[in-house]
């Protein structure tokens, strides 16, 4: 029986949610338990009061992506006078110490963590010598390469928690389709039977469908803005420019608007996230960077400026208004022209098989260790981050790599004692490694050194965080390395190369199936909400009786979409100049295809080609036609 004194004096909170009291008594009885609540129905509470209820010393540890979410929850924890800690990739070495200390004393009731912090050695063995009663891991979705956000440090998190061997599992997930629940079910271990499945459909939620053409988008946003009860409102664009253009265009308009972009740095991020939830100002512009592990109670309305991705992106971020329980609106302004946008996203990211075989060639070369920077095979290769991680997660599912830990390429070191204070306690190797750094002003190439001294990276590493922890010197480090331990060499990389190029077209067809799913959804004359609730494979007995479809309001049969005109001479004579100038980046076909349709990558990025000119020239059309275009001119 689960206490509900103990739910008011810990939580303040009369009772429970719906299926909250079910997943506590499975965990508390030590079973294994999938918990798929919509977005705002209650998961943290799920591990949290287990959690604090123990008596017995025992530990939960919560494995979650989101710094945000850790940040803010254990906070709150703390804030109630309840033992609680976190580890993530913004810690100090010196708060890692206190945590890791607070752990081995057994202090603590929670600790947060990131999947790739539970992968550290330390860590693991730390944890497997401590009781931990209760593993909870949260947008357990992740797990799943076929979902709609698939993190490839989850690969791991299996292995890792079976480690652990916990009394019980916790998964939690807001966005899960049948598929993707059998596949989370499947890793961890969880019966059927013991899926707590809480419905999705929340009926102070209306969803509304705009149809606009590109030129209304501004009007028709100000319109709903300027409607009774419609903030706070959170608006999603597509793209970081779009988000700044639609802040300030509503700024001028007298909305006070905030922009909120992953292009900003970590402290604006937070400033602008504050704010708003403060209620320092109604609106918030953002891409999907905004929102994960928020708990903003009150918001009024979402917008989505542009169409999501994907019918679980739809959800979700929708799912963020209305947690209080009130009437809250979920507005889409439709345009057909979105739909090239999201698929040329979707096209453009693939990766070619001659680029996967050269990142092969490229770890593979390095003989029994390698050493893989993901930011360098990112801009050398052009390639997302999302795709980099899931090529080394496939390799390590295949046994051709295992991770043996992580690393740091570069440095700057700033001595704080005198020299001879700094060398009395180290002989040999390290000794000289500590002379060497003395010697050595401004940013370090760390590998370099390593190699000159006969260190391996990882313990000069290690050296330099011992030095850090001890007060001896203020250390930046910067470019972040992963070890792998060669576990078998493949046969043929260019046979194993278009494996992975066969995996990811499969990756791109599911995409582009998300991304007609949205707009089938808003184009239906049904009850849109029973549309959307069909992806996750839960039906409403009746229309939901406040989205667009029900309510009567009329919309066209198809989207607006604008005309689109076809290349001309002009255009092609601006592309070929830009291959006339040989540079680097747009020396391929497909880099050039995406400068041409305007989507950011990592050597875009690093060589800031948004600035020119002719940046997204030819965005109108669909990527694959600028393929076309591209290939004629370079090869």
């Amino acid at each position: 029986m689960v206490d509900t004194v103990a739910l008011q004096t810990h939580f303040g909170f009369g009772q429970f949610r719906p299926g909250q009291e079910a997943v506590i008594g499975q965990l508390l009885a030590g079973v294994n338990t999938l918990a798929i609540f919509p977005t705002g129905g209650g998961k943290s509470l799920c591990y949290q009061y287990p959690a604090v209820i123990r008596e017995d010393g025992a530990l939960t540890v919560v494995i979650s992506p989101l710094i945000a979410l850790m940040r803010d929850q254990v906070d709150a924890l703390l804030e109630r006078g309840l033992a609680a800690a976190r580890l993530d990739s913004s810690c100090s070495p010196q708060e890692r110490a206190r945590v890791l200390q607070a752990v081995e004393a057994r202090e603590l009731a929670l600790l947060y963590v990131s999947p790739e912090g539970l992968a550290d050695e330390e860590l693991m063995k730390l944890l497997r010598q401590v009781e931990v009663e209760l593993v909870a891991v949260d947008e357990a979705h992740c797990v799943s390469e076929w979902g709609h956000s698939f993190r490839p440090a989850y690969l791991r998190l299996p292995k890792l928690v079976s480690r652990l061997n916990p009394a019980a599992i916790l998964a939690l997930t807001a966005t899960a389709t049948t598929q993707v629940a059998r596949e989370v079910r499947k890793v961890f271990r969880i019966q059927k039977s013991k899926e707590v499945r809480t419905p999705f459909h929340r009926a102070n939620l209306h969803y509304r469908i705009h149809p606009v053409s590109g030129g209304q988008r501004n009007g028709r946003l100000f319109e709903l803005l300027q409607q009774e009860d419609r903030t706070p409102a959170v608006v999603y664009a597509t793209r970081r420019e779009d988000v700044e253009n639609i802040a300030a265009f509503l700024c001028e308009q007298g909305v006070q608007t905030r922009s909120y972009h992953a292009g900003m740095n970590a402290e604006g991020r937070a400033e602008v996230q504050d704010g708003f939830m403060n209620h320092e100002f109604p609106v918030i512009c953002a891409t999907i960077a905004f929102g994960m592990g928020v708990d903003m109670p009150d918001i009024r309305s979402v917008v989505h400026y542009h169409a999501p991705k994907s019918p679980e992106g739809w959800m979700q971020e929708s799912g963020r208004a209305g947690r209080d329980g009130e009437v809250a609106y979920c507005e889409l302004l439709a345009c057909e022209d979105d739909r090239r946008v999201l698929e040329n996203f979707v096209q453009a990211n693939r990766p070619s098989a001659r680029v996967i075989e050269s990142v092969l060639r490229a770890i593979f070369s390095q003989g029994s260790i390698a050493v893989v920077s993901r930011y360098d095979l990112q801009t050398m290769h052009d390639l997302p981050e999302a795709v980099v991680d899931i090529l080394l997660a496939r390799l390590e599912i295949a046994g051709f790599l295992k991770l043996k830990g992580l690393s740091w390429k570069r440095g700057r070191v700033r001595p704080l004692v005198s020299s001879a204070e700094m060398l009395a306690a180290y002989l040999g190797k390290k000794r000289k490694a500590i002379e060497a750094l003395l010697e050595l002003k401004g940013n370090l190439d760390l590998l370099e050194l390593a190699a000159q001294l006969g260190m391996k990276i990882e313990v000069l590493n290690d050296l330099l965080e011992d030095l850090e922890v001890g007060g001896d010197v203020g250390l930046k480090r910067t470019h972040r390395l992963q070890l792998y331990k060669t576990a078998k060499t493949p046969e043929s990389i260019p046979e194993l190369a278009e494996g992975l190029h066969a995996a990811f077209q499969e990756h791109t067809q599911r995409d582009l199936e998300r991304v007609d799913a949205v707009f089938r959804t808003a184009t239906t004359r049904s009850c849109i909400t029973s549309a959307l609730l069909k992806h996750f494979g839960e039906k409403l007995e009746k229309p939901c009786g406040t989205c667009s479809s029900c309510i009567g309001q009329k919309r066209l049969r198809k989207l607006p979409r604008s005309e689109t005109e076809e290349v001309s001479l002009h255009e092609l004579e601006k592309v070929q100049a830009l291959v006339a100038t040989r540079h680097a980046v747009l020396s391929s076909p497909q880099r050039l295809a995406r400068f041409l349709c305007g989507i950011n990558s990592p050597a875009m990025n690093r060589w800031r080609l948004y600035f020119k000119d002719d940046w997204g020239l030819l965005r109108r059309l669909p990527y694959e036609e600028v393929l076309v275009i591209a290939k004629a001119q370079v090869m």
